[in-house]
């Protein structure tokens, strides 16, 4: 062999060698080092698996009154996997069935088939061995008719399923939620840990999101054994489904129902003004929340089985009050003089004003060239911050906050180069829970605002150019020369010195008014119940237990402090004192609202308030507290584009009152109090009542409650007997009431104790189914539309309405020559 065959050979070798140490390398990466992943990839192609989807808990109110439940809808589904073995594939299957469901062949053609990317709905993008509902809530008459002649229609059942039900309608839609398929992206994040699945229901607004992990339980899944032609060859595993625990809240449906009912009568008698309010009721002991009401409001049964996107967009526009949005606790505004409790805490604790002393309650004030008065230029004389609360005078409150202003150097931004400004106002507007998030168990609170110089500044730095724009283009899409002449001229002057903190806006901040300030009915309602409790602010809260389906406490929701206020103990009961004249004194802007109430028995502290918006009707507030003496339930409401707090506001919350403590008519709380113990749940899913229950978070006394401890366990029920197999002939859905309340001035009757859905072994199937920022004006300070601005915006809410022009308010130049008004009515 010569030398040029030893050097082909040699080379043929090291190339064989090569490719077999490659090939060894690369079965040492599948086996060994990959090894696992490989095996896992073989078992799920060996093995599918069907998830049959547990049982979700109910939602009760705090008397175990169901608010959300499964109601029984008879469905019938089409096991692909059985139909695909026909010899046609199960197209007369398919044919017969049509024929039974009243629906074209075709169609039932097109639901049985698997999405892809190129097959769109209507389609199944289930596991292919999953059954595909095709009816739901088809009459006995049908299912018997699938049921009796298996041989007919292999493949297909008809099976008793549990669908989301919401028996009274609209009834605290937005504090509920409801529920919509889990997103692919959900799914690929948070699959495992949740124990998602792709035809998952999950809470994606209101309880039903919070407390999702709660309320869903566990699929149960069942692991088939296939060949290589997709065939089951047999049963891997099964894991029977485990159902959700029941939620117990805080909320009291007749409460409820009173407060919706009394702003819907409101809104009614407004003819067409106002659209929206809400109202919020909190026990002031605890925090728990037990009513909060919005409106306009929604059926979430429109997302069960899938909202249409017509409901969608009608659910979400702004022409219609945008009825996904919760005023209640994801709106804001200017609270009015409801915000003067904060300012007499300011002038008392950090202002050094005495109890006895007098104040001169003039008409008008001067502060530089503006001009703020009283409303109707009323005058009182000297009187003292009690008589100042009881009639609201604003002037007096002016005062102190121009003093406090002067204080903190004026439009030097400061006292000196080493001196910060106190911003006393600002300061304890924030310890009372303004601008920030109140913590409540919801998603997408608002947080409102409260904006100091420091703040000013930073806003105006983000709006210059928007100003210095609009100074130069001005405003050609107002249709009114004048206004937008007064547009141009503001945006001018604030595209210079916009970052002022002036005098005038100092003002009206201290009366709940101007562009400084923006509050939500919940977090008005949480500082008041802190005022009413002797200081302390609690996280308000809707639920407030957790039960499983055998009726066992799993877990309690204890009351959480939040704060407390930096305000003494005397001074408080003052601020207490003079609320409570605000109802009952000569005098008082409330008086007139309960002149027949029965003071003595159960006394109200209350503050009436009305923000101006320009443009719009007056904004009305009412926030209270009672009984006055020992106060328990804290009540706020708010109807914007309406008119003065003490005449739309200030009757709601009586009647709120009223059905409360059962002022001519029967109480919804007996003796004026939530109830003592949880409601029972039977392990057949009937509710026993909450007079036999486990205790509930026991509030501590006094008035300045400490956080609750939780309760023990009570005693679960006895095991009862599984309920017999479903007979065809027994095949009956049930069915429960629902739709919007009565348009009467009483509430609906709560409705008895309602069962749950009947069960069926495992198989109980699920189907897949703003506010802007100050919107208020005075004469300290114009609304300007500038820019592009979307704030409130709560969950379910896509795309919340967003104007073409951000509405801003401009602060009022330091000097002006127009008269500036402080019109605050009671």
């Amino acid at each position: 062999m010569n030398d040029r065959m030893r050097i082909r050979v040699l080379l043929l070798r090291v190339l064989v060698l090569s490719l077999l140490i490659t090939l060894g390398a690369r079965l040492w990466v599948l086996q060994i080092l990959d090894g696992d992943h490989y095996r896992q990839v073989a078992e799920s192609n060996r093995v599918r698996e069907v998830v049959t989807p547990a049982t979700r808990g109910m939602i009760l109110d705090d008397h175990g009154q169901p608010l959300v439940r499964n109601r029984t809808s008879l469905v019938i589904s089409v096991n692909r996997s059985a139909t695909d073995r026909q010899a046609d594939h199960g197209k007369a299957v398919l044919a017969r069935l049509a024929s039974v469901i009243n629906t074209p062949a075709d169609e039932l053609t097109r639901r049985v088939r698997f999405c892809t990317a190129q097959v769109r709905p209507p389609c199944w993008n289930g596991s292919p061995y999953q059954p595909v509902p095709v009816a739901k809530d088809v009459s006995p008459q049908q299912a018997l008719a699938v049921i009796e002649h298996p041989d007919r229609f292999p493949g297909v059942s008809a099976d008793l399923q549990a669908v989301r039900e919401y028996p009274h309608g609209s009834l605290a839609a937005h504090e509920l939620g409801y529920l919509a398929p889990v997103s692919q992206d959900q799914l690929n994040k948070q699959g495992d840990e949740k124990g998602y699945h792709l035809n998952s229901l999950i809470g994606v607004a209101g309880l039903e999101s919070t407390y999702d992990d709660e309320l869903r339980g566990a699929d149960g899944v069942e692991r088939l054994e296939v060949d290589r032609f997709g065939r089951v060859a047999g049963t891997a595993s099964t894991t029977a489904p485990r159902s959700g625990d029941h939620l117990v809240l805080n909320l009291d449906l007749g409460v409820q129902q009173a407060a919706e009912q009394a702003l819907q009568d409101t809104i009614n008698k407004l003819g067409g003004g106002a659209r929206t309010a809400s109202a919020v009721v909190l026990d002031v002991r605890t925090g728990g929340v037990v009513a909060m009401a919005s409106l306009p409001s929604y059926d979430p049964s429109v997302f069960v089985g899938g909202v249409s996107e017509k409901d969608y967009k009608a659910l979400s526009d702004p022409a219609n009050g945008i009825p996904l949005l919760s005023r209640a606790y994801q709106g804001s505004g200017a609270a009015g003089s409801t915000f003067k409790v904060v300012s007499t805490a300011v002038a008392m604790q950090n202002l050094g004003a005495k109890p006895d002393q007098h104040f001169d309650c003039s008409p008008t004030l001067q502060i530089g060239d503006q001009i703020f008065h009283n409303f109707d230029g009323e005058s009182a004389g000297p009187i003292t911050l009690h008589q100042a609360l009881v009639i609201s005078c604003d002037v007096i409150f002016d005062q102190f906050a121009y003093d406090s202003w002067l204080a903190d150097g004026g439009l030097r931004n400061g006292r000196g180069p080493y001196a910060p400004p106190n911003e006393y106002f600002a300061r304890m507007a924030e310890a009372m829970g303004f601008g920030k998030a109140t913590g409540v168990d919801l998603p997408g609170e608002a947080k409102g605002s409260v904006v100091d110089r420091a703040d000013a500044k930073a806003i105006w730095e983000e709006l210059k150019d928007s100003y210095c724009r609009r100074a130069k283009n001005g405003y050609p899409e107002e249709p009114d020369p004048a206004k937008a002449e007064r547009y141009r001229k503001y945006a001018a002057e604030a595209c210079v010195d916009g970052y002022l903190y002036n005098a005038g806006a100092a003002a009206q901040f201290a009366i709940g008014q101007g562009q400084y300030l923006s509050v939500s009915p919940l977090q008005l309602a949480t500082a008041y119940a802190a005022i009413a409790n002797g200081g302390t602010l609690w996280k308000p809260t809707l639920a407030k237990a957790a039960i499983s389906p055998d009726g066992k406490v799993v877990r309690t929701f204890a009351p959480t402090k939040a704060g407390t206020l930096p305000v003494s103990p005397e001074i408080l009961a003052y601020i207490r004192s003079g609320l409570r004249g605000v109802a009952s004194e000569p005098g008082g802007t409330a008086t007139g609202v309960f002149a027949d109430w029965p003071t003595d028995q159960i006394p109200i502290a209350a503050k009436t308030g009305t923000a101006e918006v320009e443009g719009k009707g007056d904004t009305s507030w009412f926030a209270s507290f009672a009984p006055a003496d020992d106060p328990r339930f804290a009540v706020v409401v708010t109807i914007p584009d309406s008119g003065q707090g003490a005449q739309y506001a200030g009757p709601v919350a009586k009647r709120i009152y009223q059905a409360i403590y059962g002022v001519g008519q029967p109480a919804a709380m007996a003796g004026g109090k939530p109830p003592a113990t949880l409601p029972r749940i039977n392990r057949d899913g009937t509710i026993a009542g909450a007079t036999t229950g486990d205790p509930a978070p026991a509030p501590a006394t006094g008035a300045t409650p400490a956080a609750g401890t939780p309760p023990a366990a009570g005693t679960p029920p006895a095991a009862g007997t599984p309920p017999a197999a479903i007979s065809p002939t027994a095949l009956s859905p049930t069915t429960a009431g629902g739709g919007l309340l009565p348009a009467t001035a009483e509430p609906a009757p709560a409705p008895g104790p309602a069962a749950g859905p009947p069960r069926r072994g495992p198989l109980v199937v699920l189907p897949a189914g703003s506010t802007t920022p100050s919107d208020s004006a005075r004469d300290g300070s114009t609304t300007v539309p500038l820019g592009r601005y979307t704030a409130g915006s709560g969950p379910g809410v896509a795309a919340t309405a967003r104007p073409a022009e951000r509405t801003t308010t401009l602060p009022a130049p330091a000097a002006s020559s127009a008269a500036a008004s402080s019109r605050a009515p009671p």
